[in-house]
Formats: C-alpha cells, structure tokens, sequence
C-alpha cells in the first residue's frame, strides 16, 4: 500500500480507511475527497483499479464525477454501519441494500488460450499444446471500482467484534480503527500522532501541576 501525505491507512481494515477521509484541521472538520481526482488518488494509494483498469474514468469526466459522488454515498453507509455496530444494532435495511447494490457489481471476462505441456523426465521435451480458460477479475462500472470497499464494510458488519470497533480516543480526532490487538486495548488510531501528543500533554500537566 502506498502512503500518501494528505491520506492516512491504519484503520485495520479498507472500509474505515474510507471513513478517515474525514479529519480534523483545526476547530473543523475537513474532507478529504473534494473533487474526483481525490478518489482516484485516494484508490490508487490502498492499490485498487483506477485509470489503468478502467479508462473509462481517464477518458469521461462524467464517469469520474459519478465515482466520486458513489465514494461519498458508500463513505456515508459505512459511518452508518460503523455507528449501528458500535451500538449494538443492525443496520438500517435501507444501508444494507445501498451497500448490496455495490457487492453485486463484477466484472468478470474468460479468455481461452494454449499452454505448451512438456515431459516431466525431459523438461525441454514438448509433448502437446493445451488449451486452458482462464478469467479476469476487473470492475465493470464506477460501482465495480468501489465493490472491494464495499466488501471491507459487509465483512466489517458480519465478521469483526464490534467492540473492536472503536473511535480515537483523543478530542479532537476523528478517525475510527478496527483493534486488532492481542489486548484488545488500543486507544488510539496512532501512536505516532494521538497517541504520543496525549502522553507528552500528560507529561506537561504532571509537571505543572503545584506539589
């Protein structure tokens, strides 16, 4: 996965990194997904299908102005999700079948080509030409890009303990993660940014603090 400045990727599963597209700049809240071409990035860091796979998005504004509003409707399914979860609820049947309407997007293409057989005792020894059928995964539309996320979210609600589901515990983050810890005791999305901040403030006030 590659690490991109404006994004970050610790939540433990794709589903909440999506989530965390959201953050804090100051006193406000600041999304990270503005424009279509935010999406695009945003996929090609955690490595899923974009121009290259599917150049209909390169080649039609229109096509990547749709990804960017499905990447905000499915965002928004997964806080629900997230929310209903935590709090020891199902979903809304409406967000499951938003969510459905995703899953069910694929494409999938067969092609059939030859293999040369060769002897096992003589491995330059061609024996015969074999025809084998192979299939292609790729995304099918601007719902087929965003179905892995999809998935992440639909695994998240049938297979994660919801009380690993959790929000930073620091007040002025937002970024939810899924804990996975041996623990089960994480507290923060990271230790390198909430996590160290709140010890060193910890610290300060100990040293403040008038015996």
């Amino acid at each position: 996965m590659k690490q991109n400045s404006q994004f970050i990727f610790d939540a433990g599963t794709l589903a909440l990194d999506l989530l965390n597209t959201w953050r804090f700049d100051g006193n406000q809240a600041l999304d990270l997904l503005q424009s279509p071409e935010d999406v695009v990035t945003w996929l090609a860091a955690v490595g899923l299908p974009g121009d290259a796979s599917f150049p209909e998005l390169s080649s039609s504004p229109p096509n990547r102005r749709i990804l960017l509003d499905e990447a905000l409707w499915l965002r928004q399914d997964i806080f629900v999700i997230t929310q209903s979860l935590v709090a020891g609820k199902l979903p809304p049947p409406q967000t499951v079948h938003a969510l459905n309407r995703i899953l069910i997007e694929s494409g999938r293409s067969f092609r059939l080509h030859s293999v040369v057989i060769t002897s096992e005792e003589k491995r330059n020894e061609r024996i015969q030409d074999q025809l084998v059928l192979s299939s292609d995964e790729h995304p099918s539309s601007e719902l087929g890009v965003l179905q892995p996320i999809a998935l992440s979210a639909a695994l998240l609600a049938t297979e994660a303990n919801p009380l690993r589901i959790r929000q930073c515990a620091s007040e002025d983050c937002i970024y939810w993660f899924l804990d996975t810890s041996k623990s089960g005791r994480r507290r923060w999305c990271s230790m390198a940014r909430c996590g160290n901040r709140a010890k060193v403030a910890k610290h300060y006030r100990q040293r403040s603090t008038p015996l």
